[in-house]
Order: structure tokens, then C-alpha cells, then sequence
């Protein structure tokens, strides 16, 4: 019986150390595991939100160079019709937005 009961006193510390290790990985799985989840996808999101806000930006430079080139005049042709589409679309956002908040 003595033998027994020594090999249950080894067994005690490794036993307690296990369930210790059980409970930290189980509590870490609930609160780090979701957070670095989720911050990937914010990254993600984010360096999407960049590349497509760059691809419009470079898209529109590249429509007013092509109007420019295209149309005879000289460039105030150009700044003339891109800022006529701007003001449109301004006067577009705000009508939108007043209709919105009353």
C-alpha cells in the first residue's frame, strides 16, 4: 500500500500542474484567441480600404489625363469639366444628406 501512495504523491504535483495548464490554455482560448482573430481582420480590412482608396485615386488621375489629352483647348477644358462633375456631386451629397437628417 506505501507504494501506492508514494507513486499518488508523484502523480499529485504533475496532476496539479496539468490542470493548471488546462485552465490557462482553456481561459486564453476565451480571451486572446478572439482578439487576435479579430485583429487580423481589422488589418486586413484595412490595408483593402487602402489599396482600393488608391486604385480610385489613380484611376481618376488617369481619366482626367485622358480628357485632357483627348480634348482640344488646352488643360481648362479639363479642370473646367472636372470641377463642374465635382460640384455636381457635392450639390448630389449635400441634397442627399439634408434629405436624410430631416
Amino acid at each position: 500500500m506505501k507504494i501506492n501512495q508514494s507513486e499518488e504523491e508523484k502523480n499529485w504535483a504533475y496532476s496539479l500542474t496539468n490542470k493548471f495548464i488546462e485552465t490557462v490554455s482553456r481561459f486564453r482560448s476565451f480571451t486572446t484567441e478572439p482578439i487576435i482573430s479579430s485583429s487580423k481582420w481589422v488589418i486586413y480590412g484595412l490595408s483593402m480600404f487602402l489599396c482600393v482608396l488608391t486604385a480610385i485615386v489613380l484611376f481618376c488621375v488617369a481619366v482626367f489625363k485622358i480628357v485632357d489629352q483627348s480634348i482640344p483647348g488646352g488643360s481648362w477644358i479639363a479642370f473646367f469639366s472636372l470641377g463642374l462633375f465635382s460640384f455636381a456631386l457635392g450639390v448630389l451629397i449635400l441634397r442627399k444628406a439634408k434629405t436624410d437628417i430631416h
